[in-house]
């Protein structure tokens, strides 16, 4: 179901078409829909109909137009339905195997609602419960080595501040939910100083291991 794209992956989004007419139970209609938005393509990577057939929609190798603000380094799945009760053990089964399959191709990949960075209430179903997450977003049957890296993280990763590079920034943009480059600019260096702020903490760019401790934490209480 899944081949490994070549730019780097690091979640996964889960969304919900909105709608549960029989007519756009397919993945042309949201091409459609997201063509007439304006966009180059179809939004989503993937997006799975009622009676769990798969479809294949955007490139994986292409970022997807799903998460505003969230999309780069991220896979989009959709799937058909608006109301709670109407998806079905169809979709359901056919998600958890992409995605376990999806996560059998990192080291360590996260699974997120379109919900927590949106305003939107997308998906509608319980995704966490459905693909049984644990606290970071993993699945739990992959999330072992992730518990085990987190919990030993914060006094071995390096201290960063405006114009450091490299898969720590990746990892610190990760925590704070904002776009993914693995550069340390302006906008992470803003990020940085709210969350600092927030924390009663003297809000300067510098992040240190008592704020990697704080993020982590943080994404502990997010996922509960």
């Amino acid at each position: 179901m899944f081949t490994k794209p070549s730019r780097k992956i690091h979640r996964v989004f889960i969304h919900c078409s909105a709608s549960d007419y029989p007519q756009h139970d397919n993945i042309a209609t949201m091409k459609a829909w997201h063509l007439a938005r304006g966009f180059s393509d179809v939004g989503y990577h993937f997006f799975i109909r009622k009676d769990g057939t798969l479809e294949y929609g955007r490139d994986c190798e292409t970022t997807p137009a799903a998460q505003r603000g969230h999309n780069l380094n991220t896979l989009a799945i959709c799937l058909h339905g608006l109301k709670v009760e109407k998806f079905t053990e169809a979709q359901f089964k056919t998600l958890k195997a992409l995605s376990k399959e999806i996560a059998d191709n990192y080291e360590n990949i996260s699974f997120h609602g379109h919900c927590e960075v949106s305003v939107k209430a997308c998906p509608v179903f319980d995704y966490q419960k459905v693909l049984d997450l644990d606290l970071y977003g993993s699945l739990k049957q992959n999330s072992a080595p992730l518990e085990n890296t987190i919990s030993n993280a914060p006094d071995e990763l390096p201290e960063l501040q405006l114009g450091s590079r490299g898969e720590a920034v990746e990892l610190l943009q990760q925590l704070l939910f904002i776009k993914i480059d693995g550069i340390f600019g302006p906008q992470t260096a803003r990020t940085v100083k709210a969350f600092k702020k927030l924390h009663d903490l003297y809000p300067s760019d510098i992040v240190k291991s008592y704020v990697w401790r704080l993020l982590f934490e943080n994404e502990r209480v997010e996922h509960k």
